[in-house]
């Protein structure tokens, strides 16, 4: 990949002769002819007509490795252009006994199939096979279209189920296969609940769907927001099972859920606009949906211009809105296009006797960042709004912890040190940790997607623990330490080791000597685990070679530097904590002894 080649600029195929690059023209504006570069008849590489150059930008070429990529062209035959469902359906649906990862890639080549009928938000969608929805109204499906839409859906679940069934560890972006096969169904209902009605998506649904674990982590995370509230989600494992209680256990439905990632489709965003019999609050917006409808407002150029003089105060959003919508001849559009132009880096929130005051270091914003700030201007005087964890990450120095979430708010309360968050709610955040969380631990889930959930439950106990023992609350810091020691699995401590060691500290800090050692042998006891169950063992598990296959990576149940580095780390700071070095000198000492002698030996 070229230096100075942007990520959009090209695109790789997967056929049956072999690996594809095609490579974007912005004077046509649409892909060249694609070229094979890797010949599978062959099993060679070919010659191809890019310009020669040594200088290859890595994190250009990473962006093309990531997890999604590496899983649909490593579990799919074929990928990475307009067809390549169908390719793939009709070269698995011929075959019998399928194999774990056919029966995968068929029920992804069904379901993005599935989405293709709908929009273009999964790429290679043929726009002459699309249903042709309006951007906005109910009941759009006509009922061949219905039909065809719930087909490949459901046969994208039958595929899942076998597998959920077969092998429920099998590993997939989300976690494994029986989270994907929960989160298929209601993205489904989603969809329908967009294009059809509430009560066809509703009768998709079916009951007990997910874990007892996951409808409490749902639970748990919709408990921390106040009602009538807005919470802004980006991926599946939250937007999903959060939809659900909703949907389905009529949970929290005071609450909108908002999902950033889907503010780019035009559809979505007037659906959350519609009145819904289940919902008490619109969402409002400013901007107008002919504002942004169609190919509106893909891009939003933010340009300091030459005069930085006027550029000197914050750009007000509502009254740049207000522009967009009358397209202004302040605002510069683009021919056929419509492009904003915001001459301003620097743009204002403001609302009562507050501003959130954001600054941009990019020089673009797509749509979908400015209908999430387009949301929060237009409902923040009226409703609280609050973020899973980072999801308009320019508001960050605006984010208060509250409860598992965080609220945005122009005065957040007790500052705290942290690249996400700007202070806590400690007295909210201590109700819903101590006295409202709900746990069960539950085994059916994988252990990636338990490990996730538990990460995620644990910031917040970190957080929560280390303001009480900073301002000197000593009886409410033990109290948040022993709710956390309580729940969380003693067998799991050494993957959340920095966690771990921080509430060591505290623990300790705060004369809390009982929490302080249940954490401390819990964490010696993984790592003294870890040094038994891995010395001169080769053998990977089933899930380790699962990934390997789906996601290119690199396993070993031998101990490798990065993790060798971590123990030592770990090792390291708890020698250095004058209880623990009293309790554990001699089993640190055996542990660093081991684990260096390992390290010293992968480095010779």
């Amino acid at each position: 990949m070229r230096a100075n080649q942007r990520t959009s600029d090209i695109r790789f195929i997967k056929k049956k002769q072999g690996y594809y690059i095609q490579e974007y023209n912005y004077n046509t504006e649409d892909y060249e002819k694609p070229e094979l570069y890797w010949n599978a008849s062959t099993n060679a590489y070919q010659k191809i007509s890019f310009p020669s150059n040594t200088n290859v930008n890595t994190d250009l070429a990473n962006y093309h490795l990531n997890y999604y990529y590496n899983e649909m062209f490593n579990v799919l035959p074929y990928y990475g252009y307009v067809g390549w469902t169908k390719d793939v359906i009709t070269f698995l649906e011929q075959k019998t006994d399928l194999t774990d990862i056919e029966h995968y890639a068929l029920g992804r080549a069904y379901s993005i199939r599935s989405g293709h009928l709908l929009n273009n938000s999964y790429e290679f969608a043929n726009p002459k096979e699309q249903f042709n929805f309006l951007e906005s109204g109910e009941n759009q499906f006509t009922a061949n279209q219905l039909k065809t839409y719930k087909d490949y859906v459901e046969k994208a679940i039958k595929n899942y189920t076998i597998l959920c069934n077969k092998n429920p560890e099998f590993v997939t972006v989300v976690g494994n296969i029986c989270q994907k096969l929960s989160n298929e169904y209601v993205s489904a209902y989603l969809a329908l609940s967009i294009y059809q009605n509430e009560e066809e998506a509703a009768a998709f649904l079916p009951n007990n769907l997910y874990t007892d674990f996951i409808i409490d982590y749902a639970k748990n995370y919709l408990n921390s927001v106040e009602p009538n509230g807005i919470l802004f989600t980006t991926g599946d494992n939250d937007t999903f099972p959060f939809l659900y209680i909703q949907a389905s256990l009529k949970y929290r439905q005071d609450i909108t859920i908002v999902n950033t990632s889907l503010l780019n489709q035009n559809s979505y965003v007037n659906f959350l606009r519609r009145e819904h019999k289940a919902k008490s609050n619109l969402v409002k917006f400013t901007l107008t949906p002919q504002a942004y409808s169609n190919n509106n407002l893909e891009y939003i150029i933010l340009d300091d211009g030459k005069d930085k003089q006027n550029n000197a105060e914050y750009l007000n959003l509502k009254q740049a809105l207000r522009l967009i919508n009358v397209k202004d001849t302040s605002i510069f559009y683009r021919p056929q296009k419509q492009y904003a132009n915001l001459n301003n880096k620097k743009i204002a929130i403001t609302f009562k006797q507050d501003t959130l005051k954001l600054n941009y270091k990019d020089n673009y914003i797509i749509k979908g960042d400015l209908l999430a700030l387009d949301i929060i201007e237009s409902n923040i005087t009226t409703r609280p709004i609050y973020c899973t964890f980072n999801e308009v990450p320019i508001v960050s120095s605006y984010l208060e912890k509250t409860g598992f979430v965080s609220q945005i708010t122009p005065n957040p309360q007790n500052p705290i040190d942290d690249r996400y968050l700007a202070g806590i709610n400690a007295e909210k955040t201590y109700a819903i940790l101590v006295h409202e969380f709900q746990f069960h631990e539950g085994n059916k889930n994988s252990l990636e997607t338990r490990l996730s959930t538990l990460t995620n439950y644990t910031s917040s106990y970190q957080l929560l623990a280390k303001h009480y023992q900073e301002v000197g609350d000593t009886k409410k810091c033990e109290n948040v330490l022993t709710s956390f020691t309580k729940f969380y699995p003693k067998h799991l401590y050494a993957e959340i080791g920095i966690f771990t060691l921080d509430m060591l500290k505290t623990a300790y800090a705060n004369k809390d000597v009982k929490n302080g050692n249940i954490m401390l042998e819990a964490l010696l006891q993984n790592l003294e685990s870890i040094k038994e169950s891995n010395q001169d063992n080769d053998d990977l598990t089933k899930v380790q070679l699962l990934k390997k296959i789906i996601f290119g990576t690199e396993l070993s149940n031998k101990l490798d530097r990065d993790k060798l580095n971590r123990y030592l780390f770990y090792i390291s700071n708890l020698s250095k904590i004058e209880e623990v070095n009293s309790i554990a000198e001699s089993r640190l000492h055996h542990l660093k002894q081991y684990f260096t002698e390992k390290l010293y030996n992968l480095e010779e």
